[in-house]
């Protein structure tokens, strides 16, 4: 099994969840630099009805994996898989258990942001709860409907038991569709199901590792899955024979030399002591 990562180039939460006050929603707020990523949602905080939000946005750099399938490092499309990876944070709030996350391809351009506050949504900025990007070209970007525009189709899915979880789902259909071009790379979204977000309950806090994280290893990662192994004849291997058809009579068998631990090549190969 060969593997290669590719780590996320931009990721922030989104949220309109209440400020301290429990009159004033963080919507502006933005959180594009902070090294955590966290999902939730908050029911009759404000008031017996009243439902908070929050969503975790992730893009990587699909460039690079195009580039790397055609100079031949990734195979072709059908022969490889691609794992979303979220590696969660531990915190002392409370945490949620038996719920599901949902994953869907964002289906427009959003900003990073540079904002770090998470508890009162004090740095405002793009992207946010109401807002995709800004530019000094064509102003502020609103996502046409709060809190991201998600294509609706694939989607990929996971089930927490005891909310520590790490997130490791299949993504293959999203990361094939954005290196064929069928759709545009902007990212993923990953959020409550629709359910659990209407859900009468609360389900308080989620938390995942940031790009921004000082741990390495921890950061989101778009993981590349394929199976590497050359397989030759060697299982039954024969010498030529005039009795078998010509395509019977060719075989393949690889023969590997290790030098101090290392695989090298055999040189001269059908000459001196060596003769294939």
């Amino acid at each position: 099994m060969a593997i290669k990562r590719y780590f996320a180039n931009a990721d922030t939460t989104i949220t309109n969840a209440f400020k301290a006050n429990l009159v004033t929603r963080g919507v502006s707020g933005s959180m594009g630099q902070s090294d955590i990523l966290e999902i939730f949602s908050i029911y009759g905080q404000s008031n017996p009805s009243s439902s908070e939000l929050s969503r975790a946005l992730v893009k990587f750099p699909v460039n690079d994996i195009i580039t790397d399938r055609t100079n031949g490092i990734l195979p072709a499309s059908g022969s490889i898989s691609w794992y979303l990876k979220l590696y969660n944070a531990k915190h002392g709030q409370t945490l949620p258990k038996d719920f599901t996350l949902t994953i869907s391809a964002v289906s427009r351009s959003w900003d990073e942001g540079y904002g770090l506050d998470m508890e009162e949504y004090s740095d405002v900025g793009y992207a946010n709860w109401n807002s995709a990007a800004s530019s000094s070209d064509s102003g502020v970007t609103n996502w046409t409907s709060a809190g991201g525009d998600y294509h609706t189709s694939p989607t990929s899915s996971q089930y927490f038991t005891n909310g520590t979880e790490d997130l490791v789902v299949n993504v293959s259909d999203i990361v094939e569709q954005w290196i064929a071009g069928t759709k545009n790379n902007y990212g993923f979204g990953v959020k409550l199901t629709s359910s659990l977000e209407a859900a009468p309950q609360s389900f308080y806090t989620k938390k995942f590792f940031a790009r921004g994280t000082e741990f390495f290893f921890k950061k989101p990662t778009l993981e590349a899955r394929w199976n590497s192994v050359r397989r030759d004849n060697r299982g039954y291997f024969f010498a030529s024979s005039s009795l078998a058809s010509a395509a019977d009579n060719l075989n393949t068998i690889y023969l590997y030399n290790v030098v101090r631990g290392r695989l090298s090549n055999i040189p001269t190969i059908g000459t001196g002591s060596i003769y294939v």
